[in-house]
């Protein structure tokens, strides 16, 4: 199912699949979108709830061994994440036992709001292939030493965000693949004011 049905099951409804490069601040625009009456929707938030649900947790732990993975007798991100960094193969399988439900879950979550524009942040929209079940999709924009001086403010080393950026799109494909570019390089009331606008425009078009 893809979440794209949900442009004609309920009629009159905008799903945005919203992206951007690593530290392009999405989850602040995530919740300027709530504040502007958007039903949001964190595509990591819908992934770490699948997580915890046996038949994934268990299905997972079998494929990695789970003195790799678990903390605490838990699934745990980073260990994960760490697992399946720089093996296409090992990702390739967990996309492929992931996506299917998370795009389940987030249909479900949409058609169950009766908001007519729906957000979806999902960072790695692009690169998993996404774009074409969102009616539009926005990305963030910031110059390059902003975005790497907000991650290494964040706690991250220079390697690490630099490695990151490297397995992904590089920023520019982003910006050059998204239908709304919203660049966010200055104050969080600039970016506010866009999403405002972005938000007024389409409650104007919705249902058209």
């Amino acid at each position: 199912m893809k979440i794209r049905d949900t442009r004609i099951a309920p009629r009159g409804r905008i799903v945005l699949g919203l992206t951007g490069p690593i530290a392009s601040g999405k989850s602040f625009a995530l919740k300027c979108f709530a504040r502007e009456g958007a039903c949001v929707i964190s595509a990591d938030a819908v992934t770490s709830e699948l997580l915890t649900t046996p038949a994934i947790y268990h299905t997972i732990s079998r494929k990695f061994g789970s003195d790799k993975i678990l903390t605490n007798g838990l699934l745990d991100k980073k260990k994960l994440a760490a697992e399946v960094f720089g093996s296409p193969a090992k990702r390739k399988w967990l996309e492929g036992l992931l996506h299917p439900r998370i795009l389940r879950r987030i249909h479900s979550l949409i058609t169950k709001s009766r908001k007519k524009i729906s957000v979806v942040e999902a960072p790695l929209l692009f690169e998993a292939g996404l774009a074409e079940c969102f009616t539009f999709t926005v990305c963030l924009a910031a110059p390059d030493k902003i975005l790497e001086a907000r991650a290494l403010n964040r706690g991250w080393s220079q390697a690490q965000y630099r490695a990151r950026v490297k397995a992904q799109l590089s920023a520019a494909e982003k910006y050059g693949r998204a239908d709304i570019v919203l660049e966010n390089s200055g104050a969080p009331g600039r970016l506010e004011a866009k999403i405002k606008f972005v938000c007024r425009f389409l409650r104007g078009t919705a249902g058209k």
